[in-house]
């Protein structure tokens, strides 16, 4: 999970970034923290689709200079959690959050409010996070909504293929570590070279997997039993 924070005053900076990576410390969610003293730098990094795509906090301070950066990510196609976090308490900066769909408004100095409303975004992005997967190669990135997977394959050493209903990407990662992700969201290993949607399964036999889309793949004997009993356990 990625978290950034934008604020013009380095110490509140400074700050709440030591809060938010120890209330997601006691949480135990892994993130990466990034952090912005200007909104222009914040906007030029951000227009690369690649980073924005990979956000799933956006923290920020609306007062100098950073009040047109939540409607300008957005506009960019931003459509993760935005909180605000202000001293000032000017309707303006209200009406701002509230076209922006942002999450909260915290004023500065209320630890307790911001503590709550941060663990509410974290368990909110998590849940979002799960429904879909960012990926990126060579300059290129694809967010994929997990239920238009069909499956996974090996391309190459260390590179995966997905399938999925807006055609394939290729992209570095092992199968291993896919199913270790994205296990609890009905992906099951049916060969070690597979990484399948049970919910994108048409039919199976003891040799291939037909899917949704008419594409078959291969399925190791060991494995069958496993996916007819998760089928069962869908159907």
């Amino acid at each position: 999970m990625r978290i950034v924070l934008c604020d013009t005053n380095r110490k509140d900076l400074e700050g709440y970034s030591k809060l938010c990576l120890a209330i997601c410390e006691k949480k135990q969610f892994p993130v990466s923290l990034t952090t912005f003293s200007a909104g222009n730098a914040l906007l030029f990094e951000m227009s690369e689709r690649a980073f924005f795509s990979l956000v799933s906090i956006l923290i920020l301070e609306p007062d100098a200079g950073c009040e047109e950066v939540a409607a300008a990510v957005r506009q960019y196609g931003y459509d993760g959690i935005i909180l605000y976090l202000s001293r000032s308490a000017e309707l303006q900066y209200f009406y701002q959050a509230f076209d922006a769909k942002a999450y909260s408004y915290v004023q500065k100095g209320d630890l307790n409010r911001f503590s709550a409303v941060f663990e509410s975004a974290l368990d909110s992005a998590r849940q979002l996070e799960g429904q879909y997967i960012a990926v990126s190669c060579a300059g290129e990135y694809r967010q994929i909504d997990v239920r238009d997977i069909y499956f996974f394959e090996t391309a190459m050493d260390h590179m995966v293929r997905v399938w999925y209903a807006g055609g394939n990407f290729v992209f570095p990662s092992s199968l291993s570590d896919l199913e270790k992700r994205l296990g609890e969201y009905g992906f099951l290993r049916v060969h070690r070279s597979y990484l399948v949607s049970v919910g994108a399964v048409h039919r199976i036999s003891f040799k291939e997997v037909v899917l949704n889309n008419g594409q078959a793949i291969p399925i190791s004997r060991g494995n069958f039993p496993l996916l007819k009993n998760a089928l069962d356990k869908l159907r």
